[in-house]
C-alpha cells in the first residue's frame, strides 16, 4: 500500500477537522442562544476538533514503522465516512419507509465495529503489533469522524429550514424561544458526541479485535470453524435483541440494546480473525 496515503488522509483529517471548527464557530457567533443555553458542547467540540487537527499534523510526520497501518486505518476510515456521510443524508433529507429507517442505524453501527476491527486485525497480523494494529483502527475512527462531523454541521447550516421542521417536536419541548439557536445546539451537541465517541470506539473494537487474533492464532482449523458458527449465532441473537426492543416502551428497552450492541460489536469485532482462523489448514 502506498504511503503517500498516509499524508492524502491526515490532510483529509486537517481539513475537515478545521472546516469543522469554524463552522461550531460560526454557530456560536452567528446564533449566540446556542452556546449560552449549552456552553460545554461547543466547548468539547472546538477542543476535539483542535485535537484532531494535532493529530493529523502528527501523522504526517509518523515514524515509517507506523505508515502502513496509517494507510490501512486511512483507507477503512475513508470507506467508513462515505457510508457515513450517505447515511447521515439519507436520514435528514429523504422520506424513508419505516423498514429501512430500521435498518440505517443499527447497520450503520454494524459497519463501525466491523471496519474498526479490520483495520486492527489486518495490521496486527502484518505486523504482530499490537500499538500499531490500535493505531490502525484509532486513525480511522479520526478520518471518519472529522470527514461525518464537517458534513453534518454544513448540511445543516446550509439547510436550516428543513432541520427546524425535522426537530421541531423536539424544539417545542425545550423552551428555547430561538428555533435557528436550537438547531445549531442540536447540531453542535451531536457534533462533539461524533467527535470523543468514534477514536473510544475504534479503540475499545480494536482491543477485542487484538485479543481474538492472539486468542485464535494458535486455535485449530475444526475449532475455529465451530467457534465460527457460535458467533454467528450469538450476531443473530444480537438482532433479534435489538429489534425485539423496539417494540417495548422506552424504559424497558436498555437490557436488550445493551445485550445486543455487546454481542454484535463482540462477533464483528472478533470476524476477521475467526474467518483468518478457519482458512489456516494445519499442517499434516
Amino acid at each position: 500500500m502506498h504511503s503517500g496515503r498516509r499524508s492524502e488522509f491526515a490532510s483529509i483529517v486537517i481539513g475537515s477537522a478545521g472546516a469543522g471548527l469554524v463552522l461550531v464557530l460560526y454557530g456560536a457567533i452567528r446564533f449566540p442562544a446556542s452556546i449560552v443555553s449549552a456552553p460545554v458542547p461547543f466547548a468539547l467540540s472546538v477542543a476535539g476538533l483542535t485535537g484532531y487537527i494535532i493529530a493529523g499534523v502528527s501523522a504526517r510526520r509518523a515514524p515509517e514503522r507506523a505508515h502502513s497501518a496509517l494507510d490501512l486505518g486511512g483507507v477503512v476510515g475513508g470507506v467508513l465516512a462515505t457510508a457515513g456521510v450517505l447515511n447521515h443524508t439519507l436520514e435528514v433529507a429523504a422520506t424513508l419507509p419505516s423498514g429501512i429507517e430500521a435498518v440505517l442505524g443499527p447497520g450503520m453501527w454494524g459497519l463501525m465495529f466491523l471496519a474498526f476491527a479490520i483495520a486492527c486485525s489486518v495490521t496486527f497480523m502484518r505486523s504482530q503489533s499490537v500499538s500499531l494494529g490500535l493505531l490502525s483502527s484509532v486513525w480511522s475512527g479520526l478520518v471518519y469522524a472529522s470527514v461525518l462531523v464537517a458534513f453534518a454541521l454544513a448540511f445543516g447550516f446550509a439547510f436550516m429550514e428543513h432541520m427546524e421542521r425535522i426537530f421541531a417536536g423536539l424544539y417545542a419541548a425545550s423552551g428555547m424561544t430561538d428555533r435557528e439557536a436550537f438547531v445549531t445546539r442540536l447540531l453542535v451537541t451531536n457534533a462533539s458526541a461524533h467527535i470523543f465517541i468514534a477514536p473510544l470506539i475504534a479503540l475499545l473494537v480494536g482491543s477485542a479485535s487484538t485479543v481474538a487474533c492472539i486468542v485464535l492464532r494458535s486455535v485449530r482449523h475444526r475449532t475455529a470453524v465451530a467457534l465460527s458458527f457460535v458467533s454467528l449465532t450469538l450476531f443473530v441473537a444480537g438482532i433479534a435483541s435489538i429489534r425485539f426492543a423496539e417494540s417495548l416502551a422506552r424504559a424497558q428497552r436498555p437490557p436488550f440494546i445493551e445485550f445486543g450492541l455487546a454481542a454484535l460489536g463482540t462477533t464483528l469485532a472478533s470476524a476477521h480473525p475467526l474467518i483468518a482462523a478457519a482458512r489456516r489448514r494445519e499442517s499434516p
